[in-house]
């Protein structure tokens, strides 16, 4: 089951290693590839040449050989062959370099763009902290699967194996056997020790991710902690996180001491026996002193990566799980109708809501059966109780969610039928909670419209009344606003998402309490300014303060899902039903 996971996680990263339109990084990975077996070469030929280099200092001492010349050509090919080795090394990390980082940017950016076109639903669900730390970490995990798999743990055994025909063909077969033993008994080991040690691995996770959920969620409500004078509460919880990822962090490097001298224990009992071995050989006249130079060197040699093979066996075992929980994101299919259809080019824009029913859980239904038109050039608004459905149309509209029955047509055509990109084209949004990145005023206002003009964006805040309080500012059009925007009041943050709908200049307008942390005296200006923006142009309006809605072509009034009345201002007045009782209880409000 598990293998079965790991194997798809591969198959979903080859596409990556291998990319079938670069031939430039195939070409890459072809000759990092060479540079890796020439290196692994050059590696086992090192401690030949240095055993030859000891026979010759031998036969020096001993005045069979007089002359230097042999020994110290050994010695400097001995230094050549070393430095033969690292380069090669060093070529091939560099050349698989630009491979390894281009695959962490395409998923990178296949991964943002998929969360983009996921449901609402999920992001409202979603744990920020937890999200961020599946990505970084699952990306992170690319380039080291990459690296380690293909450049470490394959040509490791297969240096292994070379090592061992070599020990075989020039010393026997006990000095291949001793040598597969005891790199066998110590991979058994590690790999053992490791998969108990990968509980701590996972404890620890779970405690960071619960510390990056509590931190941001904690920072993000920062005001809210204050009001409530809760931060010893946030204390106490953030602590028992980290109380959490000390003791996991704690056990996990105990195990480690413990893997770390079982390790050493097999490998130099290996190293040790055929020490032994060689210096009877060395007694017999089977082998020589460069002999027992070359067999310790093998060994030496291949105890270097040996010793980090449980820590990079943990590290592949937890990227692959860091890719698989990131990949699993990949297989969250996005809830709306995928088309690619643009809405036809026209000067009207006509909306129409045709039997339209729907709920977030199927034991409460939020909308039933809603049908009601927007003429184009039009103003219409949705007034009703806090609960009655009014911003759920809203994300209906926007195509956050498909209606359960029923359709949405814009000119008569099922939205359903045109791509999000082309719908969302054409409105323009001020919601009620307004967000804005933490960035400039400016870069605020100018996201309903990139790449607007500097007088264009003006323009636009001037349209919001918020040009003159900007300019009263130290830094102007580029303040921070913040993160969220919470350096700015809520009338402010307000104002600015108005100004950038402004920008936008769409066909249909949506203000979805769009004057509702605004004071009296504001509101009306902004409300006059609304008015010339969006004067003959399509208008929806979701309003609970009924002043907003009073000058509307038509009100619909919505109550528990249902419309209960529409119709002029006035005309509600008269029927003195549920507007009438909305108007009397807001009309002192509305006169301050």
């Amino acid at each position: 089951m598990q293998q079965g996971k790991y194997i798809k996680t591969f198959k979903l990263l080859l596409p990556y290693l291998w990319p079938d339109k670069r031939r430039d990084l195939k070409t890459r990975v072809s000759f990092a590839v060479i540079a890796l077996v020439l290196a692994k070469f050059a590696s086992v030929s090192t401690p030949l040449v240095l055993g030859a280099s000891v026979n010759s200092l031998a036969e020096l001492s001993s005045g069979i050989n007089l002359f230097m010349l042999v020994p110290v050509a050994l010695i400097v090919g001995y230094g050549v062959a070393k430095i033969i080795s690292f380069a090669f090394v060093e070529v091939r990390d560099a050349l698989f370099s630009k491979v390894s980082q281009h695959s962490v940017r395409q998923i990178s950016l296949s991964m943002f763009k998929h969360l983009h076109n996921l449901s609402l639903q999920f992001h409202l669900n979603r744990q920020t902290g937890a999200l961020a730390k599946f990505i970084d970490r699952g990306t992170k995990g690319i380039d080291f699967l990459l690296r380690y798999v293909l450049f470490n743990i394959v040509p490791t055994f297969f240096e292994i194996f070379l090592v061992s025909a070599i020990l075989f063909y020039l010393y026997g077969p006990w000095y291949a056997v001793i040598t597969l033993t005891t790199i066998g008994l110590y991979s058994y080991l590690t790999f053992q020790i490791t998969e108990w040690r990968n509980v701590f691995r996972k404890r620890m996770n779970q405690a960071d991710n619960d510390v990056s959920t509590k931190m941001i969620d904690s920072l993000l409500n920062y005001e809210t902690v204050k009001y409530f004078n809760n931060e010893q509460f946030e204390f106490d919880r953030l602590d028992k996180s980290l109380a959490d990822y000390e003791l996991a962090a704690n056990q996990s490097r105990h195990s480690l001491s413990l893997l770390n001298i079982a390790q050493t224990f097999i490998i130099m009992t290996g190293i040790t026996i055929m020490l032994v071995m060689s210096a009877y050989g060395i007694k017999k006249g089977d082998i020589d002193v460069g002999g027992f130079v070359v067999i310790n060197a093998y060994m030496l040699q291949l105890y270097q990566p040996l010793n980090w093979l449980g820590s990079v066996y943990r590290e592949i075992r937890q990227a692959l799980t860091d890719m698989e929980n990131m990949f699993s994101l990949l297989e969250i299919a996005p809830t709306s109708q995928i088309s690619t259809n643009k809405v036809p080019e026209s000067d009207s824009a006509e909306i129409k809501f045709d039997g339209v029913s729907f709920d977030y859980d199927i034991r409460r239904t939020i909308i039933k059966n809603i049908s009601f038109v927007v003429p184009n050039g039009k103003k219409v608004a949705i007034v009703g109780p806090t609960g009655a459905g009014k911003s759920t149309i809203s994300r209906l509209l926007f195509k956050f969610y498909e209606p359960k029955e029923g359709g949405i047509y814009i000119n008569n055509i099922n939205i359903n039928k045109i791509s999000q990109e082309s719908l969302r084209e054409i409105i323009g949004v001020v919601p009620q909670d307004t967000v804005l990145f933490n960035d400039t005023i400016y870069y605020n206002i100018a996201y309903g419209k990139t790449g607007a003009s500097k007088e264009e964006v003006i323009n636009a805040a001037k349209n919001a009344d918020i040009h003159d309080f900007i300019s009263i500012l130290p830094d102007g059009y580029q303040t921070i606003v913040g993160e969220r925007g919470l350096k700015l009041s809520g009338g402010e943050k307000q104002r600015v998402a108005i100004a950038r709908t402004i920008l936008k200049n769409p066909k249909i307008f949506f203000f979805d309490e769009a004057t509702s942390a605004l004071d009296t005296s504001t509101e009306k200006e902004i409300q006059k300014n609304l008015e010339n923006i969006s004067k003959n142009k399509t208008t929806l309006i979701i309003a609970h303060r009924l002043s907003t809605a009073a000058n509307a072509d038509n009100i619909i009034v919505l109550d528990k899902g249902v419309i209960i009345e529409q119709g002029t201002h006035e005309s509600l007045l008269s029927l003195k039903g549920k507007y009438y009782e909305m108007w009397g209880k807001q009309k002192p409000k509305s006169l301050e």
